[in-house]
Parts: C-alpha cells; structure tokens; sequence
C-alpha cells in the first residue's frame, strides 16, 4: 500500500509538472505571437524603397491587420504553404494585409481566415501578387471576407501562381484598374473566382476557376469614375462552376446563379 501512494504522489506530482509545462509553452506561443504581429508590423512602417521584408517558415497568429504605406517593398514569405499569417483570433481591423503604396510585391506566403479582405493593395502602381494563398479554412461561408486578393485603384498589376479559396464575393477581384495580367491562378470554392470590374486592359489567362457559383465575370458597376473595357479570357480551365450562392443579399454578386462559367455584364471589347 505504501509503495503505491509513493507512485501516485510521483505520477500526480509528474502530471502536474507536465500541466504546467504545457500552461507555460502555451503562454510562451502566445506572447510569441505578439511579438511577431508587433515586430512586423515595425518593419512595415519603418520600411524604405527597396527593402525586402523576410517572413521565415512558420504558422503565425495576427490578432488586428497590418498595413504598409511605403513605395518599392517586397513581402517575402518561404512558401504559400509554409509561411502562414493566420487571422483566426482577428479583433480588429477591417482587412488582413492593407497596402497602399507603388512598386509593391507580396509573394510565397499564405493568408487565412481574415475577419474582412484579405490583401487589398488601394490606389498603387507596379504591383506584383506571386505565390500568395489567400484561405478560409472553414470553407465557403457568408461570414468569410469577401474579397481575398483585392487590388482596386491600381495600375499595371500582375497576379500569378496563387490560390483564393472561400471569399463570399470574389477570391481573385481587380477593381477600377489599367493594366492588368491575371494568370495561372486558382480560385475555388468562391462566390466568384475571378471578377474583373471597371478595369481597362485585363488579360485573364491559364487559369483555373472551379467549384465556385460563376467562374469569371466581367462587369461594369454605375456611378463609378471608370467604366472598363478591353478584358481577354482565354486559355483558362472554368468548370463544375456549381456551388450554391452564399454572397450577402443585396450585393451584386449575390444574384449570381450558380452553374455560371463566365458571366459579362455591361463591359465592351470582351
């Protein structure tokens, strides 16, 4: 009987110990967290033209949005699998990563799960979104954000080899722009995959846009300074473009039916 309490006092004693451990490894991850949110969004503003911003491996946890304001920084990540800037625990800000500034690159990392947009670039020139993965982790839901790479205002941009899943309007959206290359992306399980709207000369091409409501859409929205024009589709894979609409009522990609492929509205020399 003695031996025996002595090994129950020892095991109690061992997994208190380990609860403890664990209570404080957690606390440490945490406070880890924070220090990374804080030190990166330090370089972001303290950043200077030519700067180039490292994201090292690792799955980190933002609470509120970041943002850069600063002309000719590049973003750089280890992978779109590998460097994650999780958004779960977001308390505030309205986007996950808000840019406005030129000659911007963003690449080989991966955004999710961000209370609003996830990467919106306003009113920039030269900008580059390579590699980036822009996720709702819990799959299609009107309380996702709703644009995942938002580019709006811009001027010669390029979006290549990335991946939107979950937007409950588009995954791939450029707004209001000249110039534009969209290529060789993934969008899936969006309201709309690709949307290109009030924007002037946009190649949209080698893409693949499924399992979304409409697959790409061309539109020209009322009462905005810039209608658009001049959009080629071409050599994309749009297919089982089939998944219920879960957009907000009211909005117009709310009224479009699923089944869609592609869909233009209003917008010439498509």
């Amino acid at each position: 009987m003695k031996t025996r309490s002595v090994l129950a006092v020892t095991a109690t004693a061992l997994l208190l110990s380990a609860c403890g451990q664990d209570a404080q490894e957690a606390v440490q991850t945490t406070e880890a967290a924070k220090n990374f949110r804080k030190d990166l969004q330090a370089k972001l503003i303290k950043a200077k033209p030519g700067d180039v911003i490292e994201l090292p491996e690792g799955t980190y946890s933002i609470d509120r949005s970041l943002s850069l304001n600063v002309d000719g920084v590049t973003i750089r990540g280890a992978g779109m699998d590998k460097t994650i800037l999780s958004f779960k625990g977001q308390v505030a800000g309205a986007e996950g990563l808000l840019v406005n500034a030129s000659d911007f690159v963003v690449e080989d990392l991966a955004i999710e799960d961000t209370k609003g947009d996830a990467l919106k670039v306003n009113q920039g020139e030269n900008i580059v979104i390579r590699r980036v993965r822009v996720e709702w982790t819990n799959g299609p839901d009107n309380a996702n954000g709703a644009y995942g790479l938002y580019p709006v205002q811009t001027e010669n941009t390029l979006i290549e080899d990335s991946v939107a899943i979950g937007a409950s309007d588009a995954g791939i959206y450029v707004g209001q722009s000249r110039n534009v290359i969209v290529r060789n992306n993934r969008a899936e399980y969006n309201v709309a995959g690709i949307e290109i709207e009030n924007t002037i000369g946009a190649d949209v091409y080698g893409n693949v846009a499924t399992n979304n409501t409409g697959g790409v859409l061309v539109f020209n929205m009322p009462y905005l300074k810039q209608p658009g024009h001049t959009t080629r589709i071409y050599e994309n894979q749009i297919f089982a473009n089939n998944y219920e609409n879960f957009g907000t009522p009211g909005t117009a990609v709310a009224a479009v039916p699923a089944g869609s492929g592609v869909l233009i509205n209003s917008n010439d020399n498509v």
